[in-house]
């Protein structure tokens, strides 16, 4: 697969990293939104005891830290240039 270079634009890398920092921070407000939406649900309006809230947050927060993290490390990840 032949490899595409983005032409050397003025404001490319700028809208590129801009891109970039957005995705960062919005995969880690959603992951933390989610966290405190189960902890809110979960113990305050539901009731459900705080072991088993424990359990759901461990279980959330296992399987949805390998894509907040894989899309914090792409933000930033070193430049080879």
């Amino acid at each position: 697969m032949p490899t595409v270079l983005v032409p050397d634009l003025p404001g490319v890398d700028t809208i590129r990293e801009t891109t970039r920092r957005n995705m960062a921070y919005g995969s880690l407000f959603g992951f933390l939104s989610i966290l405190a939406t189960i902890i809110i649900v979960g113990w305050l309006w539901k009731r459900i005891l705080i072991d088993d809230v424990l359990k759901i947050l461990t279980t959330t927060a296992g399987v949805l830290s390998g894509v907040v993290g894989a899309v914090v490390g792409f933000y930033f990840r070193g430049d080879d240039k």
